[in-house]
């Protein structure tokens, strides 16, 4: 602004302006306005213009800082569920004396017992998991000879009282054949192994499936295997469903050769009590009672109270057969008819078993596993 402007304005503010000059200065005046509009209508567009980013920025780091806290928010509610639940199933499957924990492994293990010959082999351990889950793991096991060696691992599965269907794996190096009892005047006369034997050489053990001709009671089938080399490993029971057309026993079911004990069996050998900062722990020792080989009343005894057992959980017992057991049809048939068996798995030197052949109480043999030699003698 140069003095000229300065003195018209002072002249015009105190009416001194007139004719063309005033004239001349009033349209000066007016071009200033419009300039003056001009200038503040962009700066009042351009204010807008920086408040929205300002806003759109705001808004964007409040939803992202919204979904950070929301995310936060449910991990730890997952980490403190994952927790609770943690410790409910703890709870859940330690309730009770036996625990479930303990009646699921004793199914576990007395089914395998029960219906396959080398199924006392070994035990059932188990995990809980989140989510009132529980897996139990079992290595699977054969006896050949001297020698138990695992062939396989078996998996169950829990939610809750609800039982899997078992998930197992075999060892390729092991056969997946089966073998099968055939039962007493029943059917012809099965493939059978003898000439097998008469070909594999000295210097190995085996076990196998031996079928007899006639049903025969335990007393007796253990005097018929007293001094000879070789060691029952399991005798398949007649339960009143084993016979059928073809005369083949796919699914028996038996006992070994010794009783099969309850922990409500075990005798209290010892007690020692620590006290610790957390508590007393108490460590006890337990022992089987006195058993003599061959008492068939206590080998007898025993397999009814483990039927018996399995009675109370069959459904589960019915998923690790793979069929339906029918226990109470089972041990109404045993206490009204007496044990008799059609057959028993043996092992122990070939050559030994290959002798059998001579016998005429057996009627059939079927190889199990050939093993190179290691045998003590009985």
């Amino acid at each position: 602004m140069n003095e000229e402007f300065k003195r018209k304005l002072k002249a015009y503010e105190n009416g001194e302006l007139s004719g063309s000059e005033l004239e001349e200065f009033e349209k000066e005046l007016e071009k200033l306005e419009i300039y003056q509009e001009i200038l503040e209508g962009e700066e009042s567009e351009a204010k807008p213009t920086i408040k929205e980013e300002k806003q759109k920025m705001i808004l964007k780091r409040s939803k992202w800082m919204a979904r950070l806290q929301t995310s936060i928010t449910v991990l730890g509610l997952i980490f403190l569920f994952t927790i609770v639940t943690s410790v409910l199933t703890a709870v859940y499957y330690s309730w009770g004396k036996p625990d479930r924990v303990d009646v699921y492994r004793n199914v576990i293990d007395y089914t395998l017992t029960v219906t396959d010959p080398y199924g006392y082999f070994g035990g059932t351990s188990t995990n809980t998991k989140a989510f009132f889950g529980l897996e139990a793991t079992r290595d699977l096991n054969k006896q050949v000879g001297d020698e138990v060696t695992t062939v396989g691992e078996m998996k169950v599965d829990f939610l809750f009282s609800m039982m899997s269907y078992p998930e197992t794996d075999y060892d390729v190096s092991i056969s997946q054949n089966q073998p099968v009892f055939s039962y007493p005047n029943s059917g012809d006369e099965n493939y059978t192994d003898w000439s097998r034997l008469e070909k594999l050489p000295d210097g190995t053990v085996m076990s196998a499936f031996l079928s007899f001709k006639d049903l025969i009671e335990t007393e007796e089938v253990l005097k018929r295997f007293e001094g000879k080399d070789m060691e029952i490993v399991w005798l398949a029971v007649d339960t009143g469903q084993e016979k059928n057309e073809d005369g083949i026993v796919f699914d028996p079911i038996g006992f070994p050769s010794f009783p099969i004990w309850h922990e409500d069996d075990m005798i209290l050998e010892s007690r020692e009590e620590e006290k610790g900062l957390f508590g007393s722990v108490i460590s006890e020792g337990h022992s089987s009672p006195d058993y003599n080989i061959g008492d068939q009343e206590i080998l007898h005894k025993q397999f009814i109270k483990t039927l018996s057992f399995l009675k109370k959980y069959e459904s589960k017992a019915n998923k690790l057969y793979y069929g339906e057991l029918n226990l109470a049809d089972r041990i109404e048939y045993l206490n009204k008819n007496g044990f008799h068996h059609y057959g028993v798995v043996v092992t122990g030197p070939t050559k030994e078993i290959l002798k059998l052949k001579e016998e005429n109480w057996i009627r059939e043999i079927t190889v199990d596993e050939v093993e190179l030699w290691n045998w003590s003698e009985r």
